[in-house]
């Protein structure tokens, strides 16, 4: 097991420069909200063109985590945190692909009569942005207990992005001028819940690196 001075840094440096990446997919989904909110259009494609400095760490931090694992060939534990690193560093970049669909949906709704205000987004923006901000710091710190109850709060995300597409539904039935902007803001609602299944994701690679459980499959009890 590889326990060299070196491979503890580069290993600490790979989560934190993870972790990095992982604020700056936070700042993108809360400049998406706000461009949506504000209906601020110069700040939605500036928030889809941000994305491709996320997309570029992407590349970089999946090649030192696979030269990491070649050169030390690590097992067990060791192996385990840096696969989960790999995994992470996919997550954080599915999220910034869900923040720029959610920009370009800003985007298009900039000079549109604004229905926001009428549905919550703002609540499942919250709730999504702490768990986002949970899952990474459970992630640097491989707090498996915190991890594990981050499953349980993706119920209460679920439950008001349900709220939000009835009631989107309902104006579109009432109101069919307004389908254009309630169509883009079930997409925003969705983005958002997806975002929050990203967050319980990456909370399931801590508790896999911890404790060698399959994500999904934590009550079978398997370890490694």
């Amino acid at each position: 097991m590889p326990v060299s001075g070196l491979y503890l840094t580069q290993v600490q440096h790979l989560q934190e420069s993870v972790n990095a990446r992982g604020k700056l997919a936070g700042e993108l989904m809360d400049d998406a909200v706000k461009a949506l909110l504000n209906q601020d259009a110069a700040l939605a494609a500036a928030t889809i063109e941000r994305d491709n400095e996320l997309d570029r760490l992407d590349d970089e931090h999946e090649e030192q985590i696979v030269q990491v694992i070649a050169r030390n060939q690590p097992v067990a534990r060791d192996l385990r945190l840096l696969v989960a690193l790999l995994r992470t560093n996919t997550n954080i970049e599915r999220v910034g692909d869900i923040t720029v669909n959610m920009a370009q949906a800003a985007l298009r709704l900039a000079d549109k009569e604004p229905l926001h205000s009428r549905v919550d987004i703002p609540r499942t923006y919250q709730l999504v942005r702490a768990m986002w901000d949970d899952a990474l710091k459970a992630f640097l710190n491989m707090d498996d207990l915190g991890a594990a109850q981050l499953r349980s709060r993706d119920d209460q995300v679920d439950e008001v992005n349900h709220q939000t597409i009835n009631r989107l539904i309902q104006i579109s039935m009432e109101e069919p001028k307004s389908v254009f902007q309630t169509t883009n803001l079930i997409g925003i609602s969705k983005s958002l819940e997806k975002i929050a299944d990203q967050a319980v994701d990456i909370a399931d690679e801590v508790v896999y690196a911890k404790r060698g459980e399959f994500r999904h499959a934590r009550t079978l009890g398997t370890t490694a």
